[in-house]
């Protein structure tokens, strides 16, 4: 006699013997009783979970000779003829190879006639959902309102494909995947029929790789008593080397080297499983799972939420996660779940998952902003100091600490610029007033006392400067000697722009000679007309555009983009593309008047094709950008020096990412 596989061998003959899915046993058993039992049901689910033995069930149920009953017999010729699969009143179709709208149509002229030997004619139609759309509309009207001898059974695994007709025309029932502990349950009393026996462990590795199915745990089953040299005590050692799963403890020791941060560990650990012939993608899940088993078990500590894992699997975790933190947990997680996805992209897996190892190795744990706002309040809180009063405050000249109780000095303000070119008070100003603006404020023991600088070139006539302020008696700290006092710098008015570019020097020099008509002053805002031959040709054309910037955004837009080839004599001359010059087109007359209005005689626009050229014809936009790009390596280059940034980089084990200068737009 032919061998009869596990999965088919050990099918349910009762409701009683298909487990994990009493919510649908016991709804059809009472629809039974009462005689409530609908025309049309669906079974719907994962494969492998029951759904076409649910449905033979029922059929036996209903057409057995001494029912309907909720226990058939399995003895009378019904039964039998449902188990063996020929009774001529249950017939089961195959909805993928029977999908057509012709094959709906011999169904609507069958159900007419009453069932031949059985109480009822019984359809199932196994994966309904490979029915095309025309079958289904074909189906509606039967599926509605069948004979009342007729019983429709659905079966399928894709049930968001089914149209919501065909839905609100049948009974639904979701059936639901099995815990590992319900597999291995159910799969030891199978081997115990069997004469086999499984070690635990090697159960709840079967029961893992069916992922909740019956069906593929129960094939796995067979390949593994298959395998094994000795059916009467199978290994769970066995049972991982023919299903190519990797040991746990071999995955827990990986986790280990990752954890306690041993790159080389790690390394040799991993090719030692690598060179058993593990599945890398299989390793990498298998390690995913068991950092979340981790976690719960770190969150939890309850044995109720991990049933997946065996006791001493259970164990394990538990001495493993006693050592580390969840939060850590959880960005290791996240980190490898990328690996994981791109170990199915890639072409060389091993060096991905390999290079995804180390990361986790060298991943420096994230630090919740909570706790790093409690050590800057440690930072910041005073030390002790002479006389027990004490408090380390700032070398002389910076900011008192908390302890002290001499007043904060006044933040100098930085003096108001123009908008052009974009300039800052000075090279150290605008950090020192970031710094001095943290909450809390630092203290002497995490900053070291600024350097002195050099002030900045001071104009040919120097404003008078303001009387520097009386020393202050600092606190001399124990550890080390009085910083030198700063010098302090004199603020300049205006202050000096920031170099500009190479390119565009002439420009900028220019611009700084013109620093009376420059947008904000009196004559501007009065609308008066400016004295266009004393300036540079570009300083006169920027004030233009600085005007139509305030008035009209649009068109702003547009002449930025082009370069100035000259300007006199009532033409303004101007290169740039085709593209912007179509579109400048229709503003024509609208730009001729406010160069009149600003120049204070007639002026006509002219446009050339071409691209504006850095800097024998520069446009607005080119020198804005050579602007910035200067104010940003300069503000960089100073906060890469500035003694305080370099302490709490020290503090704190930062990196210089990324610097903005102040009132710059944040990148995007």
């Amino acid at each position: 006699m032919a061998y009869v596989v596990l999965a088919r061998k050990y099918r349910p003959q009762r409701f009683a013997d298909l487990v994990g899915q009493e919510h649908v046993t016991r709804t059809l058993a009472n629809a039974i009783a009462h005689d409530r039992v609908h025309h049309a049901y669906l079974f719907c689910g994962a494969r492998g979970l029951g759904k076409t033995t649910a449905a033979r069930l029922l059929a036996k149920c209903l057409v057995c000779v001494e029912g309907p009953t909720i226990d058939p017999c399995n003895v009378c010729s019904e039964c039998v003829a449902v188990t063996e699969g020929r009774s001529v009143d249950v017939i089961e179709i195959d909805g993928a190879s029977n999908n057509r709208v012709e094959d709906v149509r011999n169904i609507r002229e069958q159900v007419r006639y009453l069932p031949q030997t059985a109480r009822r004619k019984i359809y199932i139609i196994d994966e309904v959902h490979m029915l095309t759309g025309s079958a289904f509309n074909a189906l509606l009207k039967t599926l509605e309102e069948p004979p009342p001898h007729v019983t429709f059974i659905f079966a399928t695994t894709e049930v968001h494909e089914l149209p919501a007709t065909i839905l609100s025309r049948v009974s639904r029932f979701d059936f639901r995947r099995l815990s590992s502990a319900q597999l291995v349950g159910h799969l030891k009393s199978i081997l115990a029929r069997e004469g086999v026996s499984v070690e635990e462990a090697g159960l709840y590795t079967v029961a893992r790789a069916g992922d909740g199915s019956v069906r593929d745990s129960l094939t796995l089953l067979d390949k593994v008593i298959a395998f094994a040299s000795d059916t009467g005590k199978v290994s769970a050692e066995e049972v991982r080397v023919v299903l190519g799963v990797p040991s746990t403890l071999a995955v827990a020791g990986l986790v280990e080297a990752v954890l306690a941060r041993d790159a080389t560990l790690t390394l040799r650990r991993f090719d030692e499983i690598f060179t058993s012939g593990q599945d890398l993608l299989a390793l990498a899940l298998e390690l995913l799972k068991h950092l979340r088993d981790l976690t719960v078990v770190k969150l939890t500590g309850s044995r109720d939420v991990l049933l997946d894992a065996s006791d001493q699997e259970f164990e394990h975790l538990g001495r493993q996660a006693a050592d580390v933190e969840a939060t850590a947990l959880s960005q290791l997680f996240d980190r490898f779940t990328r690996v994981v996805d791109a170990l199915q992209r890639t072409r060389v897996p091993r060096l991905v998952l390999e290079m995804g190892l180390l990361d986790l190795v060298h991943t420096e744990p994230l630090m919740p902003l909570g706790d790093l706002l409690d050590r800057l309040e440690q930072i910041s809180a005073p030390g002790p100091g002479p006389g027990g009063g004490g408090g380390g405050g700032f070398a002389p000249g910076g900011p008192p600490s908390r302890g002290s109780g001499e007043a904060p000095r006044p933040q100098r303000q930085a003096p108001d610029f123009p908008p052009r070119p974009p300039q800052r008070a000075s090279g150290g100003d605008s950090i020192d007033s970031f710094l001095a603006n943290l909450k809390p404020p630092m203290s002497a023991a995490a900053s070291a006392p600024p350097q002195s600088v050099s002030p900045p070139p001071q104009p040919a006539s120097p404003p008078p400067q303001r009387p520097p302020d009386p020393p202050r008696e600092s606190v001399p700290r124990a550890a080390a000697p009085p910083a030198p006092t700063p010098v302090r710098r004199p603020e300049p008015s205006p202050p000096p722009p920031a170099p500009p570019p190479p390119q565009a020097a002439a420009v900028a020099a220019a611009a700084a000679e013109a620093c009376a008509v420059c947008p904000g002053s009196p004559r501007e805002a009065t609308g008066m007309a400016i004295a266009w031959a004393s300036l540079p040709p570009f300083v006169a054309w920027e004030e233009f555009l600085n005007r139509v910037r305030r008035e009209e955004m649009a068109i702003f837009a547009l002449l930025a983009e082009f370069g100035l080839l000259g300007l006199g004599e009532g033409v303004v001359r101007l290169i740039g593309s085709t593209y912007y010059r179509d579109m400048l087109q229709q503003h024509r007359g609208q730009i001729d008047e406010a160069l009149h209005l600003h120049m204070g005689m007639p002026f006509r626009l002219e446009l050339v094709e071409g691209e504006p050229v850095l800097p024998e014809t520069p446009s607005l936009r080119q020198i804005e950008r050579q602007r910035q790009e200067a104010l940003q390596a300069e503000v960089l280059q100073e906060a890469r020096t500035h003694p305080q940034i370099q302490a709490l980089l020290a503090q704190f084990e930062g990196q210089l990412k990324q610097v903005r200068p102040l009132g710059a737009p944040q990148a995007k």
